[in-house]
């Protein structure tokens, strides 16, 4: 009785915030690699819930500013070497414009 809460309450935060319910695989390996991804996030999501500073409050996190927190603290660097890339992509071709009208 006590463990069922628990579980719905998981299940209710991988639907609603790490889109579990709106797979739409169709293989096996596919479900199986979602669902790993999944459980990935989740605990990576909680390991941050827990590791938090001021532990005094037992209350159920934000899921989705944590999901944020955590992608941002984990893949800073790739998006900023992704944006690096589009600037650098975007300068070639203002300064391709820049040649034209000269």
């Amino acid at each position: 009785g006590k463990r069922r809460w628990k579980i719905e309450a998981l299940f209710k935060t991988l639907k609603s915030r790490f889109g579990f319910g709106k797979f739409g695989q169709q293989t096996k390996r596919g479900v199986l690699r979602f669902l790993c991804l999944s459980l990935l996030s989740f605990l990576l999501c909680h390991f941050e819930f827990l590791d938090r500073p001021d532990p005094g409050d037992p209350a159920w996190p934000d899921w989705g500013k944590l999901a944020r927190y955590v992608r941002q603290k984990f893949l800073a660097e790739v998006r900023l070497a992704e944006l690096s890339l589009e600037m650098d992509q975007l300068n070639a071709v203002h300064n391709a414009l820049l040649c034209m009208e000269l």
